[in-house]
């Protein structure tokens, strides 16, 4: 089975057979079998952080145990609406138009013609979203299904992240979920997940996505006190105490002073105690999908559409370039994978879209910012990028505690961000992994920036590349 599935995907990644077989140590005489197209399983958390699965026992169990954890995943556009439509299309926001959750430049901006449920289901895939869209999708009403879904079980209230009394468009038909213990937005999510693999053909594309750890964060009843006892943060960056390098140092300079202990010690432990019905729905999807006895064709991703600061450099919430913001778990079990596994290139959410393509032997319908890192799971040496673009380019928000417009350059080395408002920010990673000392104004540094200027602006100034069949 390992081989055969590993020839099926060389052959959509462009691998060749020998290369597949090498990599499954077959017995001697095994012929190449008819290829059996993947399952795909996309399960999405909502402002989780990289550190998130901490308390995510089976993610680690079924998933990691099996699998790829990628040490080096970051979101380009920390916030849901624009991360979300990169996931979707594999493009950075500035080129899918969704710059920010809600106004024009919203979900009206996204191509929902040409994404990855359209190219998984034209070539034959049965697909599925249950969950959380892109938000601000119901401008355009409260009953429509995108094209390319076959199964829409998504939520309709707004805003979005409700974890009770809140309404589900179940294939155009609106239903709405009252108080109940039942009635818990995770749980009635799973359920309807787990029906749909149950039922539907291969090959399949699920794309799971409930609110959880989203703000208000309100554990399942069974969940609610049970990490009371959660150890205090202890990062550096954590109420860092020396702000005077930061250039947004005025509007914030007291703001965790109020809060500190609300983002520590309660939107933290709520926010974690909301992954626990998370990670029981992760065991249920992954039970399912063996009881249907297609866990062995099927791979799965887990993952999250951005970070969340709990006051490190004295924010809270995301938007901001920081790592605690940008950076986001990855873990993908693949049917070839029988142990933990880690990696360390630098992949993005864009990446995610050609990835499940050329998982699928989709080419894309769009060209691609992104590229795909099968290769990477196959355990395969391939060029891979050295920099990459962050950028928030949605509403100026320092009046609500986030940033104002940027876009940012991500070395191995170096961070580097240039504000709308010319405001500049530069960090030496390998020096400072915690961003704590602001070098954009040194002399010493004074090439370095003119360097990761000039590499921001032919990263920003890109078009997508052209979409390929495989990697």
């Amino acid at each position: 089975m390992r081989l055969q599935l590993l020839i099926g995907i060389g052959l959509a990644c462009g691998i060749t057979a020998a290369s597949a077989s090498a990599a499954a140590h077959p017995a001697h005489g095994t012929q190449p079998q008819p290829r059996r197209r993947l399952n795909v399983v996309l399960i999405l958390g909502d402002d989780e952080r990289v550190d998130g699965t901490s308390v995510m026992r089976n993610v680690r169990r079924l998933l990691a145990a099996h699998g790829v954890t990628f040490t080096d995943f970051h979101v380009t556009t920390s916030e849901c609406g624009p991360s979300r439509a990169s996931i979707l299309s594999g493009q950075y926001s500035h080129h899918t138009g969704v710059l920010g959750n809600f106004g024009p430049h919203s979900f009206p901006a996204f191509n929902q013609r040409s994404d990855l449920a359209t190219w998984l289901h034209h070539a034959g895939y049965e697909t599925a979203l249950v969950g959380k869209y892109i938000n601000d999708y119901t401008l355009y009403g409260h009953h429509e299904i995108p094209p390319g879904w076959d199964d829409w079980q998504v939520i309709d209230s707004v805003p979005m992240e409700r974890y009770y009394d809140y309404t589900l468009n179940e294939n155009g038909r609106l239903v709405h979920y009252g108080h109940a213990p039942s009635d818990y937005s995770t749980t009635v999510l799973a359920d309807k997940a787990v029906s749909f693999i149950e039922h539907a053909r291969s090959p399949f594309f699920l794309y799971f996505a409930p609110v959880a750890p989203h703000l208000p964060a309100i554990p399942a009843k069974q969940d609610q006190g049970a990490l009371e006892n959660l150890a205090p943060l202890h990062a550096p960056a954590f109420d860092e105490r020396a702000i005077g390098d930061k250039p947004w140092r005025y509007w914030h300079r007291d703001m965790l002073k109020a809060a500190a202990r609300i983002y520590e010690n309660d939107i933290r432990r709520r926010q974690l105690e909301s992954l626990l019905s998370l990670d029981r729905s992760v065991k249920r999807i992954v039970d399912a999908l063996r009881r249907r006895k297609v866990l062995d064709r099927t791979v799965i991703l887990y993952t999250s559409d951005n970070g969340f600061l709990w006051g490190e450099h004295r924010l809270g919430g995301k938007l901001w370039p920081y790592e605690e913001s940008t950076q986001v778990p990855l873990i993908v079990r693949t049917p070839w994978q029988h142990a933990p596994a880690t990696d360390g290139h630098p992949v993005l959410n864009i990446d995610l879209a050609p990835t499940i393509s050329a998982l699928a032997g989709v080419r894309p319908g769009l060209p691609q910012d992104g590229r795909s890192f099968v290769p990477l799971l196959l355990g395969r040496r391939v060029r891979w990028r050295r920099a990459f673009l962050l950028e928030y380019l949605g509403h100026n928000e320092l009046r609500l505690g986030g940033p104002p417009p940027y876009i940012a350059v991500h070395t191995r080395r170096y961070l580097y961000v240039e504000y709308r408002n010319g405001w500049r920010e530069l960090y030496d990673l390998r020096r400072d992994p915690w961003q704590l000392d602001n070098i954009a104004a040194s002399p010493r540094y004074r090439a370095v920036r003119r360097s990761l200027h000039a590499l921001l602006r032919r990263l920003d100034a890109a078009p997508p590349a052209p979409p390929r069949g495989g990697s």
